[in-house]
């Protein structure tokens, strides 16, 4: 009974060790077409997951990537990605969100394929009766191109 106790315990042991460490994933692509891979590290106790992926085209040895990268922080989390095509257009994204005591905060940037730029900023809040959203998206000079407001009961 106490080999079996003292197993089961070890057993628990490792199990929790094994998810304190960063656990990596790597996914294989190999098609007609295409061949690479994307690797993924998550590592739960510092916040943090990173997904990296390349892929080359077998016709003629282009490259196409895409990298994204997330962290947990005190008051929320950042993240940040950038991705490359086959003919070596990129586009990148940076983007920050805070909590506050009823919702939260978020902004960022964004830089499309054709090399446009634009400002992100978001909001929610949460009251007693009601959420509320609001998203607006900002072109490099300033204007607004796309904004969006929502506003619904709150379920209890």
């Amino acid at each position: 009974m106490t080999k079996l106790f003292l197993a089961g315990a070890a057993a628990a042991m490792i199990a929790t060790a094994a998810f304190a460490d960063p656990v990596t994933k790597t996914i294989t692509v190999d098609t007609p077409k295409y061949e690479g891979s994307k690797t993924i590290i998550r590592d739960k106790e510092a916040g943090t997951l990173s997904r990296d992926s390349e892929v080359t085209r077998k016709s003629d040895g282009a490259v196409a990537t895409r990298d994204y990268d997330r962290q947990r922080t005190d008051t929320g989390f950042t993240a940040s990605g950038s991705a490359t095509r086959f003919n070596g257009d990129t586009r990148s994204f940076d983007y920050e969100r805070t909590r506050t005591p009823h919702g939260y905060n978020a902004e960022g940037t964004l830089t499309r394929f054709n090399g446009n730029t634009y400002d992100y900023d978001a909001k929610l809040r949460a009251g007693e009766n009601r959420i509320g959203r609001s998203q607006v998206l900002r072109n490099d000079n300033g204007r607004i191109v796309a904004a969006r407001r929502t506003v619904r009961p709150r379920r209890h």
